[in-house]
């Protein structure tokens, strides 16, 4: 089975890669999926529990209070759930080299463009 141009990594985890004006972009949808359930499993534990509750009760905070990112409770929560699940994603042997070159040949036209601009601009 061939693996089509735009999906070189097939998996564990999918990732689409199409063009934009100025790169890329790598659709890892399969992946996000992964993650969102790996944190949905952790807030079902006793664990955040307690934490997610007060999420709920929270009351309006000082709009003038200046506060640590660390010292809110929504952001707080969020590294720590974070920190909980993989942000890594696997890419596989002949996956590599083929998400490798479909991302080099979709943004060779953007790097030239950018470099044309650049010397353009130089002149």
């Amino acid at each position: 089975m061939t693996t089509p141009p735009n999906t070189p990594v097939d998996g564990p985890f999918r990732i689409t890669v199409e063009p934009i004006p100025a790169g890329v972009t790598l659709d890892v949808e399969a992946f996000v999926a992964h993650v969102v359930s790996g944190v949905v499993e952790t807030l079902l534990t006793d664990r955040y529990a307690d934490r997610l509750d007060a999420l709920h009760e929270q009351r309006p905070r000082d709009p003038h209070l200046i506060e640590r990112s660390s010292d809110l409770p929504f952001e707080s929560l969020v590294a720590d759930l974070v920190a909980e699940v993989s942000t890594r994603m696997p890419v596989y042997g002949m996956q590599a080299l083929r998400l490798a070159a479909r991302i080099e040949q979709l943004a060779a036209p953007a790097v030239a463009g950018l470099r044309a601009a650049e010397g353009g601009a130089a002149a």
